[in-house]
């Protein structure tokens, strides 16, 4: 994976595409015959009988308004402004989990470090609205997973979101948030410090939508899908039977995942949700370590880069072995991160690995998870 990020002078033509907010399999039908969007723009512009074929009517109005010259300029300006870049479906920064789900994204736009789609992560969800003790549980719970090295996933939002995501920073490992606007825009404004405490502990923050995109509606439950696509499993913390959080739940069930459901208290209606899925399977939980064990997880606590200091106590045979040494000093790397950061082809960096392996001096853990041996 050498390179994570779509040439940023490119980025504005995926917006574009992203502008007229089509079902993915449209969009996946027009990049079958146009793979670059630059090329793809091009043809719109000047009509191409392919297109107008695939495109609706209403579609086909947006991507005219929206590809003008001066519009174009103006979609540059944001993604530059905004550090916004891109992973497509077909590239290999795409994370296989979402592969799998009922109408995957095309194309996502991202700010931060995308190598975070390659930690162990669940998704954590509940109301906005949410009570002070489904909050505390939520921070609490995101705490005690990500000092295990579990990225925490949700949406952003007031509540119980927020909460997850500052209990994921609390415990150590980067968090990820997927939105329901543009990245330019944080909603609600209220957790623009969140969003900059996201990308300033390198986190990552998600959108299928294109930059300038603003908040509506329908945006936020189809968005759920790939909240609850991204986790290996779903955390419940809090909701009412009626509720976002609640269509997030249905995702992650079709899409064959563990939800995990807290308790909360058994009179308040902020929890009605939560007692109705318990009721009806939902996987019970009071702490972090009841998630933890229940994924097999309990057994590796080195999911992402712990801190360590295990610098000098190596001896490195070889240019690459100094450079997969150097690489895991901080802690454990996955494959592709180790990939970036050494710059060795995949076939090196691989029996690169299995001599240190052999040599008890690298240690290989579940998930492609490497690291050295104290």
């Amino acid at each position: 994976m050498n390179c994570l990020r779509v040439n940023p002078a490119g980025t504005e033509y995926y917006a574009w595409l992203a502008s007229a907010c089509m079902p993915s399999e449209m969009v996946f039908r027009i990049m079958e015959i146009y793979p670059d969007p630059a090329v793809c723009h091009d043809a719109f512009m000047h009509q191409d009988e392919q297109l107008m074929d695939i495109i609706r009517d209403r579609f086909r109005e947006l991507l005219a308004g929206n590809g003008t010259k001066q519009k174009m300029d103006r979609m540059r300006e944001l993604t530059d402004k905004h550090g916004i870049s891109v992973i497509r479906y077909d590239g290999p920064a795409y994370p296989d989990a979402l592969r799998k789900i009922s109408l995957p994204p095309a194309f996502l736009f991202f700010q931060g470090q995308i190598q975070c789609l390659e930690n162990r992560a669940v998704a954590m969800v509940g109301s906005r609205a949410a009570s002070y003790s489904g909050q505390k549980a939520a921070r609490k719970t995101a705490c005690g997973l990500s000092a295990h090295g579990v990225s925490i996933i949700s949406g952003l939002a007031c509540g119980i979101d927020a909460a997850s995501h500052q209990g994921c920073m609390d415990g150590g490992s980067p968090t990820i948030a997927v939105t329901a606007t543009g990245l330019d825009t944080v909603y609600p404004k209220d957790n623009i410090r969140l969003r900059d405490e996201i990308l300033s502990g390198s986190g990552l923050i998600l959108s299928e939508y294109a930059p300038g995109e603003k908040p509506a509606g329908w945006h936020f439950p189809y968005r759920n899908r790939i909240i609850a696509g991204l986790g290996q499993a779903l955390v419940l913390m809090e909701a009412k039977i009626r509720s976002g959080s609640m269509t997030t739940v249905s995702h992650a069930l079709d899409q064959g995942k563990d939800v995990f459901v807290y308790p909360g208290e058994p009179e308040s209606p902020f929890f009605e949700g939560n007692h109705q899925l318990l009721r009806e399977g939902g996987i019970y939980f009071t702490c972090a370590e009841d998630i933890l064990e229940d994924l097999h997880w309990l057994d590796n606590q080195s999911a992402v880069r712990q801190n360590s200091d295990c610098s000098g106590k190596h001896k490195a045979d070889t240019p690459e072995q100094a450079a997969v040494l150097q690489a895991l000093t901080p802690g454990s790397l996955g494959f592709d991160q180790l990939v970036n950061q050494t710059g060795l082809k995949p076939s090196v960096l691989m029996s690169t690995l299995t001599v240190l392996q052999i040599s008890g001096i690298v240690e290989a853990l579940p998930g492609k998870q490497y690291r050295l041996k104290n």
